[in-house]
């Protein structure tokens, strides 16, 4: 191996080796940021918009849970009744 050839392997492996440390850094300093601020998170759920009807529905008329929840809660008389839906 040719001297210039050694300088450029070895130049090349100590620039790879800063750029390990360059990102072993960064990603230490991005992982203790990412805890969410309790603070922040209550200001953000407050200042949210409401959600529309046809989406606060949307999951319970696909979930047979929630869709006998709504049920009963209309109708709290009857309870014995069941579900008259085909099965899926």
């Amino acid at each position: 191996m040719m001297p210039f050839d050694a300088v450029i392997s070895i130049s090349g492996m100590l620039v790879c080796l800063v750029g390990l440390v360059h990102v072993v850094i960064a990603y230490r300093g991005t992982t203790h940021s990412a805890e969410p601020d309790p603070e922040r998170v209550k200001r953000f759920v407050e200042s949210a918009p409401p959600i529309p009807d046809h989406l606060l529905y949307a999951h319970q008329d696909r979930c047979p849970e929630a869709r006998l929840s709504r049920m009963e809660e209309a109708e709290p008389g009857k309870e014995g009744q069941k579900d008259h839906e085909a099965p899926r």
